[in-house]
């Protein structure tokens, strides 16, 4: 299984009235994919100790559990997550995921970043030329070896 969270935002609003305090909401999210070959059972993911999230979403919609673990965090439990599946789980105003694990093992946690996706095109005409390339070095090389052993 692998982690990743592609974003977080937090916004600090204005007070409702004069005198109030402002309000502070972060939202975030995480998707857990399975890569493996066989499900993971007993998928839990663990918050840091601290706040119940104001609201959270599952997509898909999963059956799960929501329970409180003994040092007051936050703890969700999907019974099990099928070879390829994977879910995402947005959180309102809600502590920090602290690990996601199975019966099966840990979770690995992945960087990710946004990327820009360029028509078809500029792709084949990226691949094309980077096979030139290899294929031109592979070229080069085959011809200094030859060379160098006549």
């Amino acid at each position: 299984m692998i982690v990743f969270s592609p974003n977080s935002t937090f916004f600090q609003l204005d007070p409702p009235e004069v005198g109030g305090s402002p309000l502070a909401i972060r939202a975030g999210q995480i998707i857990v994919q399975n890569y493996g070959r066989k499900s993971a059972t007993k998928v839990q993911l663990v918050a840091e100790p601290g706040t119940m999230p104001w609201g959270y979403n599952l997509f898909p919609a999963l059956d799960h559990a929501v329970r409180r673990g003994a040092r007051g965090e936050w703890i969700l439990e999907l019974e099990f997550l099928g070879p390829g599946e994977n879910v995402t789980v947005q959180i309102l105003n809600g502590p920090q995921i602290a690990s996601v694990r199975s019966l099966e093992g840990a979770a690995k946690a992945v960087p990710v970043i946004h990327q820009r996706l360029y028509p078809r095109w500029v792709q084949v005409t990226t691949a094309v030329l980077m096979a030139v390339g290899v294929i031109t070095i592979a070229y080069g090389i085959f011809t200094l070896f030859e060379r160098l052993l006549n």
